[in-house]
């Protein structure tokens, strides 16, 4: 079968409408990670008998527990359809071993850094040489952290990316009792023992996320830990602070996963010139004071917060090529 690309082997999985949107679903086998079983879903979604060239690329990325599904239910309805019909070129990630990603082999090796190390570049690369234009990356939770840390480890290099919009993200908080000595030593042994966190008996999502995710954000965010790749000594905090990309950050106030408190040190410590931050409550003119979920997944965000993000995304100009 031709590939659906130049750069490394990519097949067209199915081609769907839902409706009168178009879901053609993309995987993509960059060979980039050191598990040659990785294939990564990328769903492309457009308006029946409507061309997408020459609009604004965005790309959607999930947080923990879920997948593609958070932006787009199976009836069609979602944020991505809200961004497809106000005339943005809408693609949404699905993480490995996530929705249509199929389990790679070491999926319990599994980590932020795999995936912003070979998964994001790969995708920013496809969706650049399908549309000649650089994406807008927006994630949701754990996909904002593996956005914002793709960008400030350069794996996702900005002089290709348009923007980044994080909603409820932030590797700030660090939690009291991950300061404990041995908990983090402990903790990382359980997890060794335990290779998945089951979604669904957690009632928290209906996806699995694998051991290596959790192990990192012991490292990260333990005792004396930090915000950085394992062979790497450089803090990736220091290079947030570097970054120039266009940023918009945005929080419920009554988020209790990612409390809005952290998800602001983390944007303060932005340091592009070109940020926003929008506190989600009733205090800055919103009709509640949104959740971590409901801040995109509700009827009420969908009439006050999903025209917020269609604001920012106005202002956002394609990057000069160098």
């Amino acid at each position: 079968m031709k590939s659906s690309s130049e750069i490394f082997p990519v097949t067209l999985l199915k081609a769907d409408v839902i409706g009168d949107l178009t879901d053609d679903v993309y995987l993509i086998k960059h060979g980039l990670d050191a598990d040659p079983s990785v294939q990564v879903a990328l769903s492309h979604l457009g308006i029946y008998g409507q061309s997408s060239k020459g609009k604004q690329p965005i790309v959607l990325v999930h947080g923990s527990f879920t997948n593609r599904r958070f932006w787009l239910s199976p009836q069609g309805i979602g944020l991505a359809r809200y961004l497809v019909e106000a005339g943005y070129d809408v693609w949404m990630m699905d993480m490995r071993g996530h929705g249509l990603s199929p389990r790679n082999v070491n999926f319990k090796d599994n980590d932020i850094e795999s995936y912003a190390s070979s998964d994001v570049p790969a995708i920013n690369d496809f969706i650049i040489e399908q549309t000649g234009l650089k994406p807008v990356w927006l994630g949701h939770s754990l996909g904002g952290v593996l956005i914002s840390t793709a960008i400030a480890a350069g794996t996702l290099p900005e002089s290709n990316v348009a923007g980044i919009a994080l909603l409820g993200a932030q590797v700030m908080r660090r939690r009291w009792f991950l300061q404990v000595p041995l908990v983090t030593t402990l903790g990382k042994f359980w997890f060794t023992l335990n290779p998945e966190m089951d979604g669904r008996k957690l009632k928290i999502g209906p996806e699995n996320e694998p051991a290596g995710v959790a192990k990192e954000y012991l490292r990260w965010l333990g005792l004396f830990g930090q915000w950085r790749f394992k062979n790497d000594k450089a803090s990736l905090l220091t290079r947030w602070k570097a970054i120039e990309t266009p940023v918009l950050a945005m929080v419920g106030k009554n988020d209790q996963s990612d409390p809005a408190k952290y998800c602001r040190l983390f944007y303060d410590a932005c340091g592009s010139s070109n940020k926003e931050f929008k506190l989600l409550s009733k205090a800055e003119g919103f009709s509640q004071d949104y959740g971590h979920v409901d801040m995109v997944v509700s009827k009420e965000a969908a009439t006050e917060v999903w025209p917020e993000i269609l604001n920012w995304l106005a202002k956002i100009e394609q990057p000069k090529d160098e």
